[in-house]
């Protein structure tokens, strides 16, 4: 068999096309010659050393303004997708050079969470999946091989990808776990089995799947799968409630007089958890919005565009949290310099004595429409559950 694809077809991509690209030279960047390094690239140590430098926060050192670090989130997605690409591809070309072949049938690697939604920070873990295509009459023997096949693949590709810099998510929630790879048949089984018995973590996971995205190999290999999924949602109220009480409670660190409210103690004392608090109920809420009214794309800023052209929301309330979330992307950025620890957690929080004056009250505002955003949801849940 041929090898299912090289990474190089053009997968329709979820960032956006009309933000003005950033103006410090000085800071990150992703030029023609970095796209061709990482495109040569024929170790897992030459990403790692690739996505050290491409990805250094020290050049974002100084950038007090969320306004100013916001088109950095758009280059930071970009080069996490050329990274990961990239991976794959050397995944696949390492199982060949030890003899186990070529994918033997077509296949699709998947980004969920973040990835899936084009809205990756600077430090970022592996959430990802495999589906693949089974042609029929295959015996037994030759199901088992494939099965293997991609089994050793998605080891190679979590293990190679950790080396690079992407460490597991702590949910298990990669290819080297059978949940989170099979064939389309596996696939759709799976997701009837969840949708018919949407318990609190199996909700979790058709949540997660909402998000799914192909990064490299055969779109029409997940195509199926992501039909299939779609008619699981339409004209299922019981499931759509189930999904949206799922994720409805966060604590967004605002006091009832409106001021921010920091950590009072402990390791992030004076800090804020941006993500948890803030970015997450923004990106909960439009996503139930978005699947309650049968859209299905994956990016948030695509799900708000597609609530205003069909005015499910109006058109001056989802340019506002467009707005503020463009502004939450940027500042997600640049948590890593405000602890330098090396914890993977500290990069949810950011230290409000590092903010400017006028990101501060940009943060107030994003936690005051966050907490709009949860009542829109409590009331769509509350829709459901008449």
């Amino acid at each position: 068999m041929t090898l299912a694809n090289t990474g190089d077809t053009d997968i329709p991509s979820c960032f956006p096309q009309n933000i003005s690209p950033p103006s410090n030279e000085t800071a990150l960047i992703l030029s023609p010659d970095d796209v061709h390094r990482i495109s040569e690239a024929s170790t897992f140590r030459e990403l790692a050393l690739l996505c050290g430098e491409l990805l250094e926060t020290s050049r974002l050192e100084g950038i007090r303004r969320a306004a100013e670090l916001a088109p950095f989130a758009v280059l930071v997605n970009l080069i996490h997708e050329r990274l990961i690409r990239q991976g794959v591809l050397l995944a696949v070309r390492q199982l060949a050079k030890m003899g186990v072949g070529t994918p033997p049938v077509p296949f699709a690697y998947l980004q969920f969470g973040s990835g899936g939604r084009c809205e990756q920070a600077v430090a970022s873990d592996q959430d990802n999946g495999l589906v693949y295509q089974l042609p029929h009459g295959l015996s037994t023997k030759e199901r088992e091989n494939i099965e293997g096949y991609f089994h050793l693949l998605g080891a190679v590709i979590v293990q190679g990808l950790e080396q690079v810099g992407y460490p597991p998510c702590h949910g298990n929630v990669t290819c080297v776990s059978a949940r989170w790879r099979g064939s389309t048949e596996q696939w759709m089984e799976r997701l009837e089995h969840w949708a018919s018995h949407p318990t609190w973590e199996h909700s979790r996971y058709l949540l997660l799947f909402s998000d799914a995205r192909v990064i490299w190999g055969e779109p029409s290999a997940f195509a199926t799968v992501a039909g299939y999924y779609r008619t699981l949602l339409t004209n299922n109220p019981l499931l759509i409630e189930r999904l949206v009480s799922n994720t409805l409670y966060h604590r967004i660190p605002l006091t009832w007089l409106g001021r921010l409210a920091p950590d009072q103690s402990g390791r992030y004392q004076g800090a804020v958890n941006v993500k948890e608090g803030v970015y997450l109920p923004f990106v909960n809420c439009v996503r139930h919005f978005s699947l309650a009214h049968g859209i299905y794309v994956t990016s948030t800023l695509e799900r708000l565009l597609a609530l205003r052209t069909r005015r499910i929301w109006p058109e001056a309330f989802c340019r506002d949290v467009e707005q503020h979330f463009r502004l939450l992307m940027g500042l997600r950025l640049i948590t890593p310099l405000h602890w330098r620890d090396g914890q993977y957690g500290s990069n949810s929080y950011v230290k409000l004595g590092e903010l400017s004056q006028d990101t501060l009250a940009m943060l107030r505002r994003a936690m005051k429409l966050a907490l709009k955003l949860h009542g829109k949801t409590k009331n769509l849940l509350d829709v459901y559950r008449q």
